[in-house]
């Protein structure tokens, strides 16, 4: 096989089970894709697609070190790997 494609669903539900002194927090699903190809028959080179957090969610990991005035983890991330075995 030359390519493949696949897909990844996370689910996280709200963390309202907290302590006195933590925040609760919502909920979120993310959504990513993958591609991936041999670039020769032998598979020594392989180009690799992925898009991570697809539809962009906003959301916070609970317990996050992340400061309240960045309230929301990063959006959206593109990339792209090119690996070479030998």
């Amino acid at each position: 096989m030359k390519g493949w494609v696949g897909a990844s669903y996370m689910a996280v539900r709200r963390q309202d089970q907290v302590a006195p002194d933590e925040a609760v927090t919502d909920g979120y699903s993310l959504l990513g894709f993958q591609a991936g190809y041999r670039l020769n028959t032998v598979g020594q080179h392989v180009l690799i697609v992925r898009v991570e957090n697809a539809l962009d969610t906003k959301y916070r990991d609970h317990l996050s070190r992340i400061e309240d005035r960045n309230f929301v983890m990063p959006g959206r991330n593109v990339n792209v790997t090119y690996r070479w075995f030998f």
